[in-house]
């Protein structure tokens, strides 16, 4: 065979070889992405090491554990359609995929969820990435406020995020060249974004962990278990951060509100399913109701909750 042509053919081989190395290195990172995801369902938790017992308020550590525990038993509504799994939901593995579509996604159902369920939140979201064929900054930024308004109707206080969204994207892609701020300082300078919204984009779209998010289920649990002491939830974030270990502020949030949609709901706590009262862990306790037989009756009112509270009933009967 001449030389140029064993040369052609050895050039070819590598060139093969290359790209199914290539391949099979994308591959591995594709199945090791899923495996995590299987190994570590959104409900699961790290409990507190024991090193940080003595971190905060009497038996925080028990509560803390214990709820984790509870939550490993109930998938909730922030499990898959709170505003950092959200984007996720919708379209599977963007957070990986297209890291920056994901914090502009993350960004906007964020700014939506102020006064409104998870659930209506998805919706929304969903409608507008429907509407939009991909619910990124450049296609939002083309629709005019009532467009916009139009579109998220069904969300608390829906004129004022309109106006939020349209000013907030025009500032996008004025100052930060189409993407998320990442300080908060940044961050709060838009318009309708607070700081719990600036800390979970913070955690969540750029994996800086500055702050907890606090947020009304997060806030009330722990006015309710004296882990602080203010009834402003700013003040409240900076209390929990003077003896919270940092490692925790990321989970806190999701951990806290999943366990107050489904089980210490704030009008009608579950106290008959909630460890926290029978080992007697929460002063606030229903004691009427945790030492209440479970009668079908109030299986059926429980398996009407917004999660699946079967493994927690089951603990009581």
């Amino acid at each position: 065979m001449p030389a140029i042509k064993r040369s052609i053919v050895k050039t070819e081989t590598v060139s093969k070889k290359i790209k199914l190395e290539n391949e099979i290195e994308k591959t591995k990172k594709e199945v090791q992405h899923i495996k995590v995801e299987i190994e570590k369902p959104p409900n699961q938790f790290q409990n507190i090491d024991p090193e940080d017992y003595e971190a905060g308020p009497k038996n925080w550590h028990k509560i803390y554990n214990e709820v984790v525990e509870m939550r490993s038993k109930v998938m909730t509504p922030v499990d898959t359609v709170g505003c950092e799994r959200m984007p996720n939901t919708i379209t599977p593995h963007l957070k990986s995929n297209k890291p920056k579509l994901y914090r502009f996604q993350l960004l906007i159902s964020l700014m939506l969820s102020s006064q409104t369920k998870d659930e209506v939140n998805f919706a929304t979201m969903t409608k507008l990435n429907e509407h939009l064929g991909e619910l990124n900054l450049e296609n939002m930024s083309k629709l005019n406020e009532v467009e916009i308004d139009k579109l998220i109707c069904k969300i608390g206080f829906h004129n004022r995020k309109a106006k939020y969204i349209k000013e907030t994207c025009q500032i996008l892609l004025n100052k930060f060249d189409g993407d998320i701020p990442k300080t908060i300082e940044d961050l709060i300078s838009l318009p309708g974004v607070g700081p719990k919204m600036g800390y979970l984009i913070l955690q969540n779209g750029w994996d800086i962990n500055n702050g907890i998010g606090v947020d009304v289920h997060l806030h009330r649990l722990s006015l309710m278990w004296k882990w602080c002491q203010n009834k402003h939830p700013e003040k409240a974030r900076l209390e929990l951060e003077k003896w919270l270990p940092s490692k925790y502020w990321t989970d806190v949030n999701p951990l806290m509100v999943g366990f107050g949609q489904v089980v210490c709901v704030p009008r009608a706590p579950n106290c008959d399913i909630c460890t926290l009262g029978k080992k007697g862990l929460c002063a606030s306790r229903n004691r009427k109701l945790v030492n209440q037989p479970m009668t079908e009756a109030r299986i059926e009112k429980l398996q009407k909750q917004r999660g699946d509270l079967t493994k927690l009933i089951e603990n009581v009967l």
